[in-house]
């Protein structure tokens, strides 16, 4: 999901009074085991997720999202276009703040709202945009990242989990850990590039549940710096009618492509 300029813009309208409460001190975990290969782990990952053949069945998805700022008093709606060919489209209304826009048409990454205007995304900060404008990201590791990286850890809990420091071609790694029995992710963490520079972040997986043959997490949890965010889908369709137009940058002064406004269902989410 494609929050960080949210994030961003959230900090700079919030100004000096958000704030979070002093971080309680860990736990040390016992010594974890030794790490498999990472191409053994991503191989169980994308298997744990969904097949190839599931991905290929589907040429776009629509989402919709629910979101909300932790003691801030902030929440609204989104919705999340991807295809098969990489472009991709996601509008956050927030109230009080505006509308957010972040999308890719296959070739450019761009970025809409109401504090950096339209942007043409650039350097690290398209990269991650490409990154995550990509269909099923895990059958391109090796195309997306220079580098992969496997390491163990310990979650809450002493669930053991396996990761992947993934190094992309420019930017920051990130560290993706996963589930060591089920195989589905848990956390994400790193340091991503925004227009007020490198924000540090740990992300929490939730609530996983199979849609067209395919497994996604609803729930998506935030920390960033003084911020935390909450991201949950509240409906999810495939194969639904978009225009190409919807996917490229608004005109200059002007207003992007309005996404479709029905779309038909294939293909319903069930409770694992």
């Amino acid at each position: 999901m494609k929050i960080f300029t949210l994030l961003a813009l959230v900090s700079l309208w919030a100004g000096p009074s958000a704030s979070a409460s002093d971080p309680i001190a860990p736990t040390a975990p016992a010594p974890a085991p030794a790490a498999r290969p990472a191409a053994a782990i991503l191989a169980d990952v994308v298997k744990a997720m969904g097949t190839e053949a599931a991905w290929k069945a589907h040429k776009n998805v629509h989402m919709k999202l629910e979101m909300s700022f932790a003691g801030m008093g902030i929440s609204g709606a989104g919705e999340h276009f991807a295809t098969r060919d990489d472009k991709s489209l996601v509008v956050t209304e927030l109230p009080g703040v505006g509308t957010i826009r972040e999308g890719s048409n296959g070739k450019v990454c761009w970025a809409q709202d109401p504090i950096n205007g339209l942007r043409e995304l650039a350097g690290a900060e398209a990269e991650q945009a490409r990154i995550e404008s990509v269909w099923n990201p895990e059958l391109r590791f090796a195309e997306l990242y220079k580098s992969m990286d496997a390491k163990t850890d310990t979650a809450a809990g002493g669930v053991a989990l396996e990761c992947l420091v993934l190094t992309p071609h420019e930017g920051s790694p990130v560290t993706n850990c996963y589930d060591a029995k089920t195989h589905l992710q848990v956390s994400q963490k790193g340091s991503r590039p925004t227009p007020q520079g490198e924000t540090p972040f740990t992300s929490t997986l939730k609530d996983w549940r199979e849609v067209g043959g395919m497994k996604m997490p609803f729930a998506v949890e935030t920390q960033a710096g003084p911020i935390t965010f909450t991201a949950r889908v509240t409906d999810v369709k495939y194969d639904v009618p978009v225009s190409d137009k919807m996917f490229e940058p608004p005109s200059a002064g002007g207003d992007a492509a309005a996404p479709v406004a029905k779309t038909k269902s294939k293909s319903k989410a069930k409770k694992p």
